[in-house]
């Protein structure tokens, strides 16, 4: 066999090893594009991919109309990085689409691009240059800094079109509260960092609150996008829409009566509340000076959260129209029920109470002690009821149970149970002392009695609709028959003779409008065991009462500028007129009947 000559053998050895390269080449290429190319795509996607999260928009509060009380204003932060804008000479490249059609790429300088910022967001090119270079001089390899803050919709297009890779775009989304104050103790308010703190804005977090979306670009060695690299990865989906029973046109004018008459009375506080009589909707929830979602730093921190729902007070004499209807509802007496009334009484030992005024033994019916209003009479007619079944009455009243509207941390008022009752707050049940509830609750208490005795629970959420149109009704109580219709009826006709015949009546007369309702004057306690020597006032009652349409409650507490029966009928007598403006309600029909108050 002849041996290779070396030159041959040289030749043999470097094909070998072009072979041998080009295999391994081809194996690796292979691996590269084929068997490894997804894990190796991925791994360099993690590399220069950046995730960015599309937050979702937090959906609007409403009113009964669709007034929009509570909504997200739409805004943006435009960044930009320092270091890469002044990258290369502050040069770059752009593609741009031709008159024919066709796409060129073009170079654009920084100056250029400060002066196409500038332009669209107001600021001179020398601002955005100032902003670039103090950054950079306080750090040379800054990549942060703002170009301005808070931007509309509008401006957030046109800058994302001039398709600059170092500059960048954040969500700066706002709440925004377009009524203000009118209704900001119901619609709530978030903190600075944007998560809310109090009312719907708070307990309707499961229908307001979206999911947020999420996207990538991938970007270049210098840090900047790369053009046409964005993906959406997951679709943002908006939060949905809260419907609220409140008709905000009545809360504007509830808010300013109830304003006006805690002011003119140099009252502490003021609350005025206006439900449906027929479904137990919260038309209008008023405080005085209640807290603006935009501002909330400017309410008093007492008065930032709804009042009307945490605050309980002993409700006063506006129960006794309670403690009638339970008689009549037992047949344990009716309004020509006599009863030869003293101003004082001590039934038991250890008992004691009195009428707000001093008066000579009265022969008054039970209209009568309804109309003066006597702690006396009330409690000795009262009494014919056992104590537990008028338990049972204030419990299927709504009393020391929250109303379950919709807000948070609703309170219960106070409500003890009969075996825990003693002797003087057995005979205190019966004109409103020894216990307390809300303005809702004892709202919705005279609810009842508007209702021909059924108390449909009070609601101030009418639904959640979704960013598709899907409606999901707010679920509420079960109604609940209190007292029988004519109960009712008859119940009405006496506290008609209360808003007729009491010293308030002047006060109270709306012009061809029956109404009737029974005032309240109520010691509170002084937090230390004992009561404060002033009082908390209110009138709740209804109207036209013929065939009820709305209940109103409105309490003035401790004035020291007037009487403060006098300060919560007039604001009384403000809200209903308001009311019947509001929803057109026509004039009475038929006339009031007086009852017979004395024998």
């Amino acid at each position: 066999m002849p041996r290779l000559r070396p030159l041959a053998l040289r030749r043999l050895v470097a094909l070998a090893v072009v072979i041998i390269g080009a295999i391994v080449f081809s194996v690796r290429l292979i691996d590269v594009q084929i068997v490894s190319a997804a894990q190796l795509n991925a791994d360099a996607l993690d590399k220069r991919g950046v995730p960015v999260s599309i937050p979702s928009v937090r959906g609007d509060i409403v009113d009964r109309n669709g007034v929009v009380l509570a909504t997200t204003d739409e805004r943006y932060d435009v960044q930009l990085s320092p270091r890469v804008a002044r990258l290369n000479g502050g040069k770059f490249w752009r593609e741009v689409t031709l008159p024919d059609g066709g796409i060129d790429t073009v170079q654009v300088t920084a100056e250029q691009a400060f002066g196409e910022i500038g332009a669209i967001t107001g600021q001179s090119a020398e601002e955005i240059a100032t902003i670039v270079d103090e950054a950079l001089a306080e750090n040379p390899k800054s990549d942060f800094a703002y170009v301005k803050r808070a931007v509309d919709l509008t401006t957030l297009n046109a800058l994302k079109q001039l398709d600059i890779g170092w500059l960048t775009f954040d969500i700066n989304h706002q709440r925004l509260s377009p009524t203000g104050a009118v209704g900001g103790n119901i619609v709530g308010f978030s903190g600075a960092d944007g998560e809310p703190q109090a009312g719907i804005a708070l307990s309707q977090q499961e229908c307001l609150t979206g999911v947020d979306g999420e996207e990538s670009y991938e970007k270049g060695a210098d840090g900047v996008r790369l053009p046409g690299s964005v993906v959406v990865t997951k679709e943002a989906q908006n939060g949905g829409t809260i419907q609220l029973t409140l008709d905000i046109d009545l809360q504007y004018e509830a808010q300013q009566i109830i304003n006006a008459q805690t002011s003119a009375a140099a009252a502490e506080w003021g609350l005025l509340t206006i439900m449906d009589a027929e479904t137990g909707e919260l038309v209008a929830v008023a405080e005085d000076y209640s807290v603006d979602p935009n501002d909330v730093s400017a309410s008093d921190a007492d008065r930032r959260e709804a009042r009307s729902f945490t605050w309980p007070y002993e409700p006063g004499s506006t129960y006794k129209a309670f403690t009638a209807a339970m008689l009549v509802d037992q047949g344990a007496a009716n309004a020509a029920t006599q009863h030869w009334t003293s101003y004082q009484a001590s039934p038991e030992e250890g008992v004691y109470y009195s009428d707000a005024f001093v008066h000579e033994d009265m022969p008054w019916t039970l209209a009568g002690i309804l109309v003066e209003s006597s702690n006396v009479g009330i409690t000795a007619l009262g009494a014919r009821v056992p104590e537990h079944t008028r338990y049972e009455y204030m419990q299927r009243l709504g009393l020391g149970e929250a109303t379950d509207v919709g807000m948070p941390a609703e309170s219960a008022g106070l409500l003890y149970d009969v075996a825990d009752w003693d002797r003087q707050t057995s005979y205190a049940t019966m004109f409103g002392q020894g216990l307390s509830s809300t303005i809702v609750q004892t709202a919705s208490a005279y609810q009842a009695i508007a209702n021909d005795g059924v108390r449909i629970p009070p609601s101030l959420v009418m639904g959640c609709t979704s960013p598709d149109g899907e409606v999901t009704e707010y679920e509420r109580g079960e109604p609940v028959q209190v007292f029988s219709a004519d109960t009712a009826a008859q119940t009405r006709e006496m506290i008609e003779a209360v808003a007729n015949e009491a010293w308030i009546a002047d006060q109270l007369a709306i012009p061809g409008y029956r109404i009737g309702g029974k005032t309240g004057t109520a010691e509170q306690s002084d937090g230390e065991g004992g009561y404060r020597t002033d009082y908390v006032y209110t009138f709740a009652g209804m109207f036209p009462l013929e065939d009820p349409k709305y209940v109103a409650v409105a309490t003035i507490a401790y004035p020291k500028a007037m009487h403060g029966t006098v300060a919560a009928t007039r604001t009384w007598n403000a809200a209903a007129e308001a009311t019947i403006r509001t929803f057109h309600l026509p004039p009475s029909s038929g006339a009031y009947q007086p009852l017979p108050l004395t024998y």
